[in-house]
C-alpha cells in the first residue's frame, strides 16, 4: 500500500512538471530539484553531483539511495527499485522519451523526499488558488564569463546560483520586465559563442525573477541577496557578450 501511494505520488509530481521539463535535453534533474526543494537544492545537487548541463541518460544513473548527509524518503533500496519495476508495464506504450522523463522525476522525489514532494504539490495547489499574482522583475547584470560558463539560455538556476552570479558581478540592475527589455535594446551585444570567449569577457546576463518585486531598485548587492526569493522561479532569458569596451547603455545600472 505504501509503495502504491508513492508511485502515485511521483506521479502527481511528474504531471505538474511535464510541461517545464519534457522540452528539454539536459540538466533535467538539476531543474526539477530547483523547482520542488529550492532550499536545499544546492546541498543535494552538489552532494550527488547533479549538473545543470547533465544529460538524460547522465540524470538516469544517479542512485537516489545513496544518502549523503541529509534525510531522504525513508523507504530501503528494495522498496525503491520495486517502484521502478513497478512502473515499466505502464511505460512499455509509452514515448520512450517520455518515460526516461518519468524515472528522472522518480529519482528527484527519492532524493528529495516524500514530505517535501507533498509539501510541493501542496503549494503549488494554493498558488492556484490565490487570487494574488507574483509580481516579476528582471535582473540585468554584468559578469566575467567565468562566472556563467556552465549556464545557458532558458536554463532554470537556483538562488544560490544567482547570489554567486550577483557577489561576481561588474554592474546591475533590477527593474521591471519592461523597462529592462527597453534598457537592453542600448547595449551592445554581440552574436559571439560566450563558451568560447576570454574568462574575464564580460557578459550580460537576463534573469526573470517571478516573485522578485521586493528587488526592484535595490541599489547594493547585499540587498538584492536579501529580497532574493528562496523559492521563486529564476530563468535565464538573455546571454551575450558585450561589445568589446563598450560602455553604451550601462549608465543605467549599479557599479560593484
Amino acid at each position: 500500500m505504501q509503495n502504491e501511494n508513492l508511485d502515485k505520488l511521483y506521479k502527481d509530481v511528474f504531471e505538474k512538471l511535464s510541461d517545464q521539463i519534457t522540452n528539454k535535453d539536459e540538466g533535467v534533474l538539476y531543474q526539477i530539484i530547483i523547482l520542488v526543494a529550492p532550499k536545499r537544492s544546492n546541498e543535494i545537487c552538489n552532494a550527488k553531483g547533479i549538473k545543470n548541463n547533465a544529460s538524460l541518460d547522465d540524470d538516469l544513473k544517479i542512485n537516489p539511495s545513496e544518502r549523503q548527509g541529509w534525510e531522504i524518503l525513508k523507504t530501503d533500496v528494495k522498496d525503491i527499485l520495486n517502484l521502478f519495476q513497478k512502473s515499466i508495464d505502464r511505460k512499455r506504450n509509452m514515448n520512450p522519451d517520455q518515460a526516461k522523463f518519468e524515472d528522472i522525476v522518480t529519482i528527484a522525489c527519492e532524493l528529495v523526499g516524500e514530505t517535501t514532494c507533498r509539501e510541493y504539490l501542496d503549494k503549488s495547489a494554493n498558488l492556484n488558488t490565490n487570487t494574488r499574482q507574483p509580481s516579476p522583475s528582471t535582473l540585468c547584470i554584468v559578469v566575467p564569463a567565468l562566472v556563467v560558463e556552465n549556464i545557458r539560455e532558458n536554463d532554470l538556476i537556483s538562488a544560490y546560483d544567482v547570489e554567486k552570479i550577483i557577489d561576481n558581478s561588474l554592474y546591475f540592475l533590477c527593474t521591471s520586465p519592461e523597462d529592462a527589455n527597453f534598457i537592453q535594446q542600448h547595449l551592445e551585444l554581440t552574436d559571439e559563442d560566450i563558451t568560447t570567449v576570454s574568462e574575464q569577457r564580460e557578459i550580460y546576463v537576463k534573469i526573470n525573477i517571478n516573485d522578485g518585486e521586493e528587488m526592484i531598485g535595490k541599489k547594493v548587492p547585499y540587498s538584492l541577496k536579501r529580497n532574493l526569493p528562496s523559492n521563486g522561479q529564476l530563468m535565464v532569458e538573455k546571454l551575450a557578450c558585450l561589445k568589446y569596451l563598450s560602455v553604451s547603455g550601462l549608465e543605467n545600472f549599479n557599479r560593484f
